[in-house]
């Protein structure tokens, strides 16, 4: 059985696809850029699938991210 969706995860994606990037996420959130990150990549790993992509300076939703 697979565990429950970490919502607070998907609230990070949520601001970084908002801002277009990591760094603007962070700084909305209070966070570090790494702890931003972090979540990001753990919320991918728990979805099986990449949910963004590097698009010039900032990120751009995969596929998969936009049905996140």
């Amino acid at each position: 059985m697979n565990a429950p969706l970490n919502y607070r995860h998907l609230y990070y994606f949520w601001v970084v696809a908002r801002e277009g990037g990591i760094s603007r996420a962070a700084e909305r959130l209070g966070m570090a850029v790494q702890t931003v990150s972090v979540q990001v990549r753990e919320l991918e790993r728990e979805l099986g699938a990449t949910l963004l992509r590097p698009a010039g300076r900032g990120l751009q939703l995969t596929e998969a991210g936009q049905a996140a």
